[in-house]
């Protein structure tokens, strides 16, 4: 996890513009509906803070929806997602009459916070893409191994999924919500975290930095192979999410990763690296340590330059580990 300072200029400016470009969107949506509880629901103020608010507060307008029309309440919401996760053949005949009881109300939320077929189509006037690109984040938020650089011009080629960090299944009011939309790879979006339920006391979320302890280290398996782990307090937040987005099994793919840093450490000493610096400056005198350290283990030094690079993280706690970071 890699967490985005959502008081950085770019972050501000992303969501401003996100909430300038829904906004009416939405509230166009909500005109048309029906009279009848959402459409009282979904007034105004309520819109900008389903759209803008932070992620500690966004389950209240969940809970304050199931408060608000006739037909539901929080605990026969409950029983509709578990109903929901049966097999239609294992259900009951009580379960499937909830389900159909239920998708009327699913349909008419997804009508006013339209994702799948509204914000993630290209031809959108203000699309995943146009977030994407705003918020410019070059590396999976869950993972850190894998590229999410968006591509825009000439045309939409290519961008990072958004995770809704509360599943849009479960809490479909928050299917447009600003830090309910996180950049990821599709392994973690879909593949392993999928519709996984997560709280704010449980897990870490992207959005709300915190100071955790949580390291990428290694073990000797054998001569010559190491292994991958995670070094973090149980249980905690730290805990349930590595093992949420099952960290450390897909790091074990990278194993390669930490016999070359090893292998760097026999070749290079700190002193090397000084002395390295030292030759770079006869060409350049503004050469950095951060720059140094990118040259020769591509990776980034400071924690904030994480999300540009991938297996940033993991190297820069590797690195640190083998005595190979100056501190």
């Amino acid at each position: 996890m890699i967490f985005i300072d959502p008081y950085s200029p770019k972050i501000v400016e992303a969501r401003k513009q996100h909430m300038e470009k829904l906004l009416p969107v939405v509230l166009s949506r909500v005109d048309a509906l029906p009279m009848g509880d959402l459409k009282n629901f979904l007034n105004e103020f309520r819109v900008r803070r389903i759209i803008s608010d932070f992620p500690d507060k966004l389950v209240g307008h969940h809970e304050d929806w199931l408060n608000a029309i006739n037909v539901t309440s929080l605990q026969i919401w409950q029983e509709y997602l578990l109903a929901k996760k049966r097999q239609p053949r294992h259900r009951t005949v009580q379960q499937a009459n909830l389900i159909l009881s239920h998708n009327s109300i699913i349909e008419e939320v997804q009508s006013v916070f339209k994702y799948t077929k509204g914000f993630v189509k290209k031809e959108s006037p203000y699309s995943a893409y146009d977030l994407a690109e705003k918020l410019n984040v070059n590396s999976c938020v869950y993972c850190n191994r894998i590229y999410t650089k968006t591509v825009v011009k000439p045309s939409k080629i290519t961008r990072p999924e958004f995770d809704h960090w509360y599943p849009k299944s479960a809490y479909p009011l928050l299917a447009l919500s600003f830090y309910n939309l996180i950049p990821s790879c599709h392994i973690c979006n879909s593949s392993v975290k999928s519709t996984t339920l997560m709280n704010t006391n449980d897990f870490l979320h992207p959005y709300i930095p915190e100071k955790i302890d949580l390291k990428f280290s290694y073990w000797i398996e054998s001569l010559n192979k190491y292994l991958f782990y995670i070094k973090r307090p149980f249980p905690s937040k730290e805990h349930n999410t590595v093992q949420a987005f099952k960290i450390e099994e897909i790091y074990e793919t990278h194993r390669d990763e930490i016999n070359d840093l090893i292998r760097l450490r026999k070749l290079y000493s700190v002193d090397y690296l000084l002395k390295l610096k030292h030759l770079l400056s006869s060409v350049d005198n503004n050469v950095s340590m951060e720059e140094l350290y990118r040259l020769a283990f591509g990776t980034h030094y400071k924690e904030e330059n994480f999300l540009k690079r991938p297996l940033s993280k993991m190297k820069r706690d590797i690195l640190e580990e083998l005595g190979m970071i100056l501190n």
